[in-house]
């Protein structure tokens, strides 16, 4: 397996079996997720409401994280992990039947929600198999296997779609995302210590109160979180607005939705190098600041833009943060979390991603809808998100100063 030799001895075994599973997974997310906005666009006719909905959709899973974690306390994660992720995908099978965009929006929806809502336990996974002063590397690693399927599926899917209806391609990639969820559950994790667990385990309200107060009682998490949630509302608020304009504004096609997403995962293969190395040299909240500055970038490129090949900045951009954002939201957790609390602080940080993920698509939306109602041109909602990320990445940039030292 490529890298393998970079994996410390005792964590190659659990390394094969994910790299496997990510391969597996990159065709069910290259040949999906990059046409689901187009295809309900231009397909289905979609309304911009309907893609704030499946825009929303992951992040409304993410808001019963915080139960959810409760839920996996005392038992094994790995089943949580697989049985979500397995489910989610086969939904796919439905698109068989899809002929409305209410339908589609559901669909898409439902297989985000359920998808998301074990992220906890994913964190608890890998926080098990894999060392952490290797962590980051391995990651960057198993994802670089992810982005060069998704980028061949996606490349081959963008013409395919030109001639065969998403309806049957769909439903095969939901397929393969299936296998992938049952490949990665291949790997060994170490038995629950079930006295340890009884004795510790929280009853549900207890749990979460405990957790929210996380906000109340570490400041460096509380800084990180206002930071994160400031930025991500801006970038979140322009999400449905992308695919609305790619379409009514630019009149892109499938082979160019497939051309940008296929530019940005090839970039985003190997910013992974470069950015698990980064993440374990030095302070994962730095890294943080440094893609949410360049992610701030993205709707101004939109703002500009007025061909569809003026997006290729935006497709390179997002696939340089891609990565480092993932890797680094994730170690940052990590980072702040203590000892034995890791999935309180994922599903805390899940739960407010819930909270703005939920909500700002839809204040996009109604944004979209008032500027359109009073003559004015919907571009400059791109530079309203803008000003918001700057915002939180000013922020971000102030706690990495104070408080993240290399």
């Amino acid at each position: 397996m490529l890298f393998e030799k970079a994996v410390p001895h005792d964590a190659r075994d659990a390394y094969r079996r994910d790299a496997q599973a990510s391969i597996l997974g990159g065709i069910y997310t290259g040949a999906i997720f990059p046409f689901i906005g187009f295809i309900a666009r231009d397909r289905l006719g979609a309304s911009v409401g309907l893609i704030g909905l499946m825009t929303a959709a992951p992040f409304l899973g993410h808001m019963f994280a915080l139960f959810y974690a409760n839920a996996m306390e005392g038992r094994r994660k790995m089943p949580f992990v697989v049985w979500s992720r397995a489910v989610a995908r086969a939904l796919f099978i439905f698109a068989l039947f899809v002929s409305t965009p209410l339908a589609f929006a559901v669909m898409v929806a439902a297989v985000q929600i359920i998808a998301t809502v074990a992220l906890p336990a994913y964190v608890s996974v890998l926080r098990e198999i894999y060392p952490d002063d290797h962590r980051g590397r391995i990651m960057g690693y198993i994802r670089v296997g992810l982005a060069f399927t998704t980028f061949l599926a996606t490349l081959l899917v963008g013409p395919l779609l030109t001639v065969v209806s998403f309806r049957y391609v769909f439903p095969i990639a939901g397929m393969v995302g299936v296998a992938s969820a049952l490949t990665f559950g291949t790997i060994r994790t170490s038995p629950v210590n079930r006295d340890y667990a009884r004795n510790h385990q929280k009853p549900m309200l207890r749990f979460v109160w405990s957790t929210l107060h996380i906000l109340r009682d570490d400041l460096n998490y509380r800084w990180f979180a206002i930071s994160v949630f400031t930025f991500g509302f801006g970038n979140l608020m322009v999400m449905p607005l992308y695919p609305v304009y790619q379409v009514d504004r630019l009149h892109i096609t499938a082979a160019q939705v497939a051309v940008l997403a296929s530019t940005s995962t090839l970039v985003w293969m190997f910013s992974y190098l470069y950015w698990g190395k980064y993440v374990d040299r030095r302070s994962p909240l730095r890294a943080v600041a440094v893609n949410v500055l360049m992610v701030s970038l993205v709707p101004f490129t939109y703002f500009l833009a007025t061909d569809v090949w003026m997006l290729l900045p935006a497709a390179i951009i997002s696939g340089i943060t891609m990565g480092g954002i993932e890797l680094s939201y994730f170690n940052s957790i990590l980072y702040l979390s203590d000892a034995g609390r890791e999935s309180q602080y994922q599903a805390l940080h899940s739960f407010l991603l819930g909270i703005r993920g939920t909500i700002a698509p839809f204040v996009g939306a109604a944004l979209v809808v008032s500027f359109k109602a009073g003559g004015m041109d919907v571009r400059y909602v791109f530079l309203i998100a803008m000003g918001l990320m700057l915002l939180g990445c000013g922020m971000q940039l102030a706690a990495v100063r104070a408080r993240a030292p290399a």
